[in-house]
């Protein structure tokens, strides 16, 4: 199909955000609809871990890191982070075939204190017959 200006059709970015806590471990934050396509994720760190890093696994269902994989909450910087290597293997990946549960567990390390933040998950929800191949 060529490109005109009507065709790829645009779509929305749909977000959800979770709060990350030290005491997390496999807890349901939040839930995305069947057909959801997870598109990108950022963290927010908002407090250093102290000590040593701490990290964090987000999943769908029992798939415990499928959105972050091993992100780690760093000692020295808070702000706007891009997981990099660390996104799972959910972002960009196919559509959701039910409604999913978000998880998220800290992995506390030899971290003492800190190394909370937040996770924002954007999604793309395709309209009726809408097929978005790679």
């Amino acid at each position: 199909m060529a490109v005109t200006m009507s065709y790829p059709k645009p779509r929305s970015l749909l977000t959800k955000v979770i709060e990350i806590l030290r005491t997390d471990n496999a807890t349901v934050k939040a839930w995305l609809p069947r057909g959801a396509i997870i598109m990108d994720v950022d963290v927010f760190q908002k407090v250093d871990a102290t000590t040593d890093a701490g990290g964090v696994d987000v999943g769908l269902n029992a798939n415990g890191d499928a959105i972050l994989d091993g992100f780690v909450m760093a000692t020295t910087a808070v702000g706007l982070v891009k997981p990099g290597t660390t996104v799972g293997t959910a972002v960009m990946g196919a559509p959701l075939a039910a409604d999913s549960a978000v998880t998220s567990t800290y992995i506390v390390g030899d971290s003492t204190a800190g190394g909370t933040g937040l996770v924002a998950i954007h999604y793309i929800l395709p309209g009726s017959g809408e097929v978005i191949t790679s």
